[in-house]
């Protein structure tokens, strides 16, 4: 075990040394003294009222047995011991653990007795071991720990841990509890790195709030964060943009500075142990934690930590991994032994932001040296100009459009104006090709009205004709009429024109709709309507047992231009089968401008139906009576279970490929 340069710990098969703060002096292991007249020291030490033992017995095998099994039965139950005893023949096998104290052993084995009662103490503490090991795997739903966290679902097993999603009774919170075995070789480097993590007050860190040993089993239980997503679901698809790049960069170094100052290192940061809050703000989780329980080599924690500062960002700019395929990751290539820089595998890479992730990764840039520690990079991040967002675009909504009177806020934006305004006047918008005389929708119902108007006229003209020879001729009988004849067909010709086959609804905009989240697939939104199944949209993978564990939904808004007659909707889902519910909402007809998008927002839309999926990829939704409306969303409430593929990971997950609406 060693102390990296920074003074962050550094762990050595599951041990770990606790820095944070100082070991009680009464929990060090007393020197290994030689000699016969030992035991009045050893019961002083242990608090074990044995027999009193004379000189001349000392020296027997029996009274050495006895008081070596007495020894262990001693031992501090007390929730805040830290370790249990250990056997003395581990005490003689670990010469270095005098210098190395357990944290509160509060009945240390006596090492001053003879050879034959240190063998008859092994003996006995094999025989009846004074830790009771289990399983983590023999915990269920519904334990509970310290008598308030209750847990309730199984996010992850890997062997060495087990992750719980847990209800803290108390505070009637959601918690998070890490679950190790306490008999395993790296139970008491866990419990002692939470503890030091717990010290650490940045909000940038996923805080530990508790760590105990019940039952067999040591837990740490830290904060939930339900609306946050790791970094390789956000690289999933796409780079981040720069702005969001430098944004972690500069969150995560500044975090880990903080941690190295007070002589904490992380040795395990990768894509899943960095979150990205709704509010864009970045989290880091398993501060020394990650490392007690998987282990770390190292002999400059610092520099370890830099160098995967400068993987994280290398991954956001080029989404390629420097250490080969991981986290959904492809690798990233070389030219020889060096890494090709972010701008050699993607075009319009931001320069500065290369220049900080190759240093990161201990390459000389441009003459520049690496950096060496999470300072270095929070200095060279400094002396950049801040990478601020691109100004606000206009949505998919309004640039997809092609009707003339959109009014809404962003369009407006787009052309010049200051802010939202309602239409005061026609304003024809420039078209590709030349459009009709009165385009757009006042252009549409100027023509509706002329054209009812003229039948009308014609109407009342032939009415008149024919009242009017019928006048002159009503002596004469006629035994076919013609008012009879045209009578006889408009009532066989009136009930044929809503029996007319429904007629497809264009679409004329679409935008996604994730107000709890930060976005699926924004690229893909417009391939949903393009006519070609083979391409579309699709969602992120989700780890938990649900997707209204993590937010109430997700989905996409649908703009058809107007306020249209809406009888049905026919979605292809990228995944088959059953596991996939979404609600069809609309929007109310008065709405002419595009819904709220932030939380709450798929309120202002009415559930109309609520779909299922089958065996297949087609579910088909039919209203019983017609809705209109302009705006409507494809809102998704469950997802189901899929294996991972070219996109993501394996996890809750589906798509769309094609929709069609029909009027």
């Amino acid at each position: 075990m060693a102390d990296g340069p920074s003074g962050s710990t550094t762990v050595d098969s599951g041990r770990t040394a606790e820095t944070a703060r100082p070991v009680d002096p009464a929990g060090n292991v007393e020197a290994v003294e030689t000699g016969e007249n030992t035991e009045a020291d050893a019961t002083d030490e242990n608090d074990i009222e044995a027999p009193e033992v004379t000189a001349e017995a000392a020296d027997t095998e029996t009274a050495d047995a006895e008081v070596a099994v007495a020894a262990p039965e001693k031992t501090d139950t007390s929730p805040h011991a830290e370790a249990k005893a250990e056997p003395s023949d581990e005490v003689a096998s670990e010469p270095s653990a005098a210098t190395t104290p357990p944290k509160s052993a509060s009945s240390p084995v006596p090492t001053g007795h003879s050879s034959q009662l240190a063998d008859a103490a092994s003996e006995s503490a094999q025989a009846e071991p004074p830790v009771a090991t289990r399983g983590v795997t023999d915990v269920a739903r519904g334990t509970r720990f310290a008598g308030r966290y209750r847990l309730e679902d199984k996010l992850s097993s890997g062997g060495k841990s087990v992750t719980w999603r847990a209800v803290d009774e108390k505070l009637r919170r959601a918690v998070g509890i890490h679950i190790v075995a306490a008999g395993s070789e790296y139970a008491r480097g866990v419990t002692a790195a939470a503890r030091a993590a717990a010290l650490v007050g940045d909000p940038r860190f996923v805080h530990v709030l508790d760590t105990a040993e019940e039952d067999g089993l040591v837990y740490v239980v830290k904060e939930w964060l339900p609306d946050a997503d790791n970094l390789a679901s956000l690289l999933a698809v796409n780079p981040l943009p720069p702005h969001e790049a430098y944004e972690m960069a500069r969150s995560v170094a500044d975090a880990m500075s903080v941690a190295h100052r007070a002589g904490l290192s992380h040795l395990r940061l990768d894509p899943e142990n960095v979150l990205r809050m709704h509010t864009g703000q970045y989290k880091i989780v398993g501060l020394a934690v990650e490392a007690a329980l998987y282990g770390h080599h190292t002999t400059d924690a610092a520099r370890d930590d830099t160098r995967a500062i400068g993987s994280l960002l290398y991954a956001c700019l080029a989404r390629r991994w420097p250490d080969g395929r991981a986290f959904g990751l492809p690798e990233a290539p070389r030219t020889g032994t060096r890494l090709c820089t972010p701008g050699q595998v993607k075009a319009h890479v931001h320069g500065p932001l290369e220049a900080v992730a190759m240093r990161a990764l201990g390459y000389d840039y441009k003459n520049q040296p690496p950096f060496e520690t999470p300072e270095d990079v929070v200095a060279a991040l400094a002396a950049i100009p801040p990478v601020m967002p691109p100004e606000p675009t206009v949505p998919v909504s309004a640039a997809g459009a092609d009707f003339d009177d959109e009014y809404t806020p962003a369009a407006m934006l787009d052309k010049g104006g200051s802010g939202p305004r309602p239409p005061t006047a026609y304003r024809p918008v420039a078209a590709p090709t030349p459009p009709p005389a009165l385009g757009g929708g006042f252009g549409r119902v100027v023509k509706v009205t002329v054209s009812v108007i003229v039948l009308v006229a014609v109407i009342l003209t032939t009415w008149q004709i024919a009242k009017h020879v019928s006048s002159d001729k009503d002596d004469t009988p006629s035994p076919t009429p013609p008012p009879s004849a045209s009578s006889q067909d408009s009532p066989s010709s009136s009930p044929q024109q809503p029996a007319a086959e429904p007629k497809p609804v264009a679409v004329k905009g679409a935008y996604e709709f994730d107000p709890y989240g930060s976005g699926q697939d924004l690229d893909g939104v417009r391939s949903t309507y393009d006519g070609n199944p083979s391409t579309g949209w699709r969602t992120l993978s989700y780890r938990d047992a649900r997707l209204q564990q993590l937010k109430p939904g997700l989905g996409i808004v649908y703009d058809l231009g107007q306020p249209m007659d809406l009888r049905s909707v026919s979605v292809d889902l990228r995944f088959g089968g059953s596991g996939t519910t979404f609600e069809l909402r609309v929007a109310p007809e008065n709405v002419t401008s595009q819904p709220d998008v932030s939380r709450g927002g798929q309120d202002a839309f009415r559930t109309v139906a609520t779909a299922h999926s089958g065996p297949g990829t087609e579910v088909q939704v039919s209203l019983t009576e017609p809705v209109k409306t302009r705006y409507v969303l494809i809102w998704f409430t469950e997802l189901p279970q899929q294996s991972a593929d070219e996109f993501s990971q394996a996890g809750l997950k589906n798509g769309i490929n094609e929709i069609r609406f029909t009027g």
